[in-house]
């Protein structure tokens, strides 16, 4: 039997994953020229929903320190042993 939280962590996923394909193929179709102000939405979507993906896909430890590498750059995440408030 699921637990909600695994319900809730496949819907999260699958969300990502399906506005990330959206951007992705807008920008391939690019049926209107878009403006610089578009294109630098759809590149900041596009890396922010992928590195969604990547950190929902990784196992998230106290003490790991992860870098995702992307085209336009890398996103570095670091998970604190120690809890801080």
């Amino acid at each position: 039997m699921r637990t909600e939280i695994e319900t809730i962590y496949d819907e999260v996923y699958e969300s990502v994953e399906q506005y990330l394909e959206k951007v992705r193929e807008l920008q391939l179709l690019n049926l209107e020229a878009p403006t610089e102000e578009e294109k630098e939405k759809a590149l900041r979507m596009e890396l922010a929903l992928q590195t969604a993906k990547d950190i929902l896909e990784n196992l998230m430890v106290p003490g790991k320190k992860l870098t995702f590498m992307y085209e336009p750059g890398s996103v570095t995440l670091e998970i604190f042993k120690d809890k801080k408030a």
